[in-house]
This record gives C-alpha cells, sequence and structure tokens, in this order.
C-alpha cells in the first residue's frame, strides 16, 4: 500500500505483526494471532512457528480468514480515501488447503477413475504448482500411486485400441507426477505390486513426445532408485533402448549457448506446461538417465546390451555437447569406464573419433571424481588395447602431455600412481616421438 500521511492514525490493530502493513487479507491462526495471509504464508515456509506466541505452526495448518476485521479495515480505508488512503478490495479465497483437500477426497472416493473426469488432472496441477505444501499434502495422501496407476491404464488403452483420445491426460499425468515426485519409501512397493510399471513407461519412452520421455526417465529413476538389485539388473533392452534413444535426442536437439528443444518437441495446448522450464526438464531427465545407466552397468549382461545398443558413441557425443555440466561429466565417464570393461565397449571407444580426445580433455578439468574415472578409462584402453595407433592417438590429442602435467599438481597419491602406469606401459612408444620431452618424462617418474 501508499504510504500514508503522518496525522493519519492508523489503528494499531489494523497492522500486521509482521509487516506493520494494514493487513488487505487479515486471517487468524490457531494459535489465537491475527496476520496478513501473504505475510505470515512467507514466514511459515521459513519458519515453522507463530511470530508473536513462537508456538508451533506448520504451514499446512488452518489460516481462518477474520471477515470481520476486514470488513473494519475496509471500512476505514473507504472514510480515509480522500486523505490518501487506498481503498482494499475483497480478496479472492485462495485455492489452498481447502481445495486440495476436496480433490483428494474426490480422488479416495471415485478411485483412478477419477482422474479420467475432466479438469480433475489441470486442477490438481494447478494446485500442486501453487506451492511445496500442497504437493506434500498429495503425496501424503497417494495421490502419486493413483497417477502412475492412471498411467498404466492410459498406455495399455492407447496400445489396445491405437488412439490418440487420452494423449492429453497422459500429458498431463506425468507431468503432475514430475511436479509432486514420489516418496522414496514407497517406490520399491510400487514396482513389487504392479508389474505393468515398467512395460508403461517402456511403451511412453518409445512415443514421440520428447518431454513425455523426460518426465518418464526421471520417475524411471525415483522408482528404481531404492528398488531391489535384481529389478535394475534384469532391465530390458528395450528400457535402455528407450534411455539411450533420448540421449540421442538430446544430442541432436540442444545447442550448448542456447538449450532449447527443437523438432523433436511436441507442441502442448496447456497454459500450465508453459510455466514449467522444459530446459530444466531435460536437464534432470539427463542426469536420470545417466544415473539409471551408471547403476545397471555394473552388471556384465547389462553392459553388453548397453554396448550392442551404442552406448558408448551416445555417452562420447553427449559429453561433447554438454561441455561444462560437472555432474552431467561425472556421470559419462563413470558409464564409460564401466563399458571399456568390455573388449566391444573398448572398440566402439576408439571407433569414435573423439573418445580419447574428449577424456584427456576432462582431465584436471572437472573434478577429483572426473579424474578418476578419466584415468581408469585411459588405464584400459592403454593396458588392454594397446595397438600403435591407440598409442600415436594418446600423443597426437595429448594424452601423455596432460598426464605429465598431472603427476606436477597436487592431487591424490592414488591418481598420481595410475598416471605414471600408464606412462611406464608405453614408455618405449613415447620415446619414438620427438615432441616428447623424455628427460624431464623420466625425471617425473622417477620422483
Amino acid at each position: 500500500m501508499d504510504h500514508v500521511d503522518e496525522e493519519i492514525e492508523i489503528p494499531n490493530y489494523f497492522l500486521c505483526p509482521i509487516s506493520l502493513e494494514i493487513m488487505e487479507d487479515p486471517v487468524t491462526a490457531v494459535t489465537g494471532i491475527t496476520y496478513d495471509r501473504q505475510s505470515i504464508v512467507q514466514w511459515l515456509e521459513k519458519v515453522p512457528s507463530c511470530p508473536v506466541t513462537k508456538q508451533p505452526l506448520h504451514l499446512d495448518s488452518d489460516l481462518t480468514p477474520n471477515h470481520t476485521l476486514r470488513r473494519l479495515v475496509q471500512h476505514w480505508c473507504v472514510e480515509n480515501a480522500m486523505r490518501g488512503i487506498v481503498e482494499i478490495p475483497t480478496p479472492r479465497a485462495p485455492p489452498g488447503k481447502l481445495n486440495v483437500v476436496d480433490e483428494i477426497k474426490n480422488l479416495k472416493k471415485f478411485g483412478v477413475e477419477a482422474l479420467g473426469r475432466e479438469d480433475t488432472l489441470k486442477k490438481l496441477e494447478v494446485l500442486a504448482m501453487e506451492g511445496e505444501r500442497n504437493r506434500r499434502m498429495m503425496c501424503e495422501a497417494g495421490v502419486h500411486r493413483s497417477l502412475i496407476l492412471f498411467i498404466v491404464k492410459c498406455t495399455r488403452e492407447e496400445e489396445e485400441e491405437g488412439q490418440r483420445r487420452i494423449k492429453e491426460q497422459l500429458d498431463e499425468s506425468l507431468r503432475l507426477l514430475h511436479l509432486i515426485g514420489v516418496p522414496l519409501n514407497d517406490a520399491r512397493a510400487l514396482l513389487i505390486d504392479n508389474d505393468k510399471i515398467l512395460e508403461s513407461l517402456t511403451l511412453i519412452l518409445h512415443q514421440q513426445d520428447f518431454i513425455n520421455k523426460a518426465y518418464t526417465i526421471v520417475l524411471l529413476r525415483n522408482l528404481t532408485g531404492n528398488a531391489s538389485s535384481h529389478i535394475v539388473e534384469r532391465f530390458d533392452a528395450e528400457v535402455f533402448k528407450g534411455i539411450i534413444g533420448f540421449l540421442k535426442e538430446v544430442v541432436s536437439s540442444f545447442s550448448l549457448t542456447n538449450p532449447s528443444v527443437t523438432a523433436t518437441s511436441q507442441p502442448s495446448s496447456s497454459n500450465v506446461r508453459s510455466k514449467l522450464d522444459r530446459s530444466l526438464v531435460i536437464k534432470r531427465g539427463v542426469t536420470a538417465a545417466l544415473m539409471i545407466l551408471l547403476e545397471t552397468s555394473s552388471w556384465s549382461r547389462n553392459r553388453t546390451v548397453l554396448v550392442d545398443l551404442g552406448a558408448v558413441s551416445q555417452l562420447i557425443e553427449l559429453e561433447i555437447s554438454y561441455s561444462g555440466e560437472k555432474r552431467t561429466t561425472e556421470l559419462v565417464l563413470g558409464i564409460l569406464s564401466r563399458l571399456c570393461c568390455c573388449a566391444d565397449g573398448r572398440a566402439e571407444m576408439l571407433a569414435h573419433g573423439g573418445g580419447i580426445a574428449i577424456v584427456t580433455k576432462r582431465v584436471l578439468w572437472v573434478s577429483t571424481a572426473a579424474d578418476d574415472r578419466a584415468l581408469s578409462i585411459l588405464s584400459t584402453l592403454s593396458k588392454f588395447s594397446p595397438e600403435n595407433a591407440v598409442v600415436e592417438e594418446m600423443v597426437c590429442v595429448g594424452t601423455v602431455e596432460k598426464l605429465r602435467s598431472f603427476l606436477r599438481v597436487d592431487c591424490g597419491l592414488g591418481l598420481k600412481e595410475k598416471a605414471k602406469e600408464i606412462l611406464r606401459d608405453h614408455f618405449d612408444e613415447w620415446k619414438k616421438f620427438p615432441c616428447i620431452d623424455i628427460p624431464l618424462l623420466t625425471k617425473l617418474l622417477n620422483s
């Protein structure tokens, strides 16, 4: 509100104890103290206690509108309008807790079928985007479970009927589920209780909607992050194919200087969807995809499947495209180090013209974790693929120079020993190249 002249005396009970401004939408907390709604909500988002009484007061506590006080404030403002006081309009009823409760009750009463009704998903999405309190209430009420079951229903109907009539509902369900998330303690039970979930998510990964693939991969990661090992170990090859296909689309549709989805993304008529940061959603999808690949590549069966599906090449291309993303680099190098444990993986790594070069570039550039994984890759390649062409490529792309630099910086003893081992294994070959300072290299290896 505008500042008023000093000679105007404002009744103290018109002022919010937090903002010390005239209350536009006075509400009374369960502690008996009245605040302006906006002020107390912002306060409770940071401090879960009553500002005046210091009693515990959570964000989802009841805030009762004080209509009598609001009318007194409005009447006083009208009477003093000629003196510069701005009139206060009647606030709209906030679409907060009561609406969330109503929608949850409706969902519990009618089950998954309620999500198929017109506007139900849209209402839930609007409420979820209003704040963390609403999203937490939805999770506590099991809305995520209903959404997952509805997604299974949608994908099966699309497959069986071959129709697009429920495409919009599927989009909305995935988007809402991405907003509210899946509690970790519930994820494992969901997969055990319903073996159709993985099948449905796999179907979505092979559909055309790029953003839906990102939502699905994040969901898949949430569901499997706390799952038993036998579920992750025995992922169907189609799951890996869908994830690698998503990464391929990311590489082709993202620009480093202006990350934006191009022709691979589908336009949406939803106004709410435009509020979501699409680049952030895709970035989360990439991170989730890489975490899934890192975890599943612990098993030799999965490594073979991933290599056969072209994962090595796509990961190298992704790293080139995502230059500067620390977490992405660490994950990519971690996966590549595991895939290089098999002969076919090493062959794919060497067949890519930028494989050794991009790994070399990341040494001493990202983090200690990235250094460790990059050196593991270079060590494996030099040990099990010691062909002259490989040794020569390491010289040409600067691998030897980077390893030599590694010995001169302050880093862990284990990492230095890895670098020394690579340099010692091919010391006789390095001597043949005039660009290598052999006396200095010898001194560093003996230090």
